[in-house]
């Protein structure tokens, strides 16, 4: 199950959060692609791999019984791929019930399947967190 644009993969994943459906949410993703792992979530920054690794990943996330707005800032798509940039922020509650918000800028690449229908491919959740970011990059030699 994908999106019908690289543009609503994000808006899609949310909505499968929101309805607190892991398998919903791990559908949006090919089965051989990869998400960087959300500290606050997993307790590491650690890559997930495969179908698998990627519904245990979208099951922590449910678990958190979230709430997930999002907005696509940018789409630039070659063929069967697309790049997007995208903000999101989750609220739910942790394991012990208290309070939780996990606010990133993620990019992704998105693969386009045999259907026409669009999956994420490769997901990183905070790879454009503005804290990245540097005044100016070092010298190049």
């Amino acid at each position: 199950m994908g999106a019908p644009s690289p543009e609503l993969c994000n808006l899609w994943l949310a909505r499968a959060f929101n309805a607190q459906d892991v398998e919903a949410a791990a559908a949006m993703y090919h089965p051989d692609a990869s998400i960087v792992r959300v500290d606050q979530v997993h307790g590491g920054t650690t890559t997930a791999r495969g179908a698998e690794a990627i519904r245990e990943t979208m099951a922590a996330y449910i678990g958190l019984k979230p709430h997930m707005d999002v907005a696509t800032h940018h789409t630039t798509v070659s063929g069967d791929f697309a790049m997007t940039r995208s903000q999101w922020l989750i609220r739910g509650k942790d394991r012990d019930g208290n309070p939780i918000e996990v606010h990133h800028h993620g990019m992704e690449v998105h693969r386009r399947l045999a259907d026409g229908t669009w999956v994420f491919f490769i997901d990183h959740p905070s790879g454009a967190d503005p804290d990245w970011a540097v005044a100016e990059p070092p010298p190049t030699e």
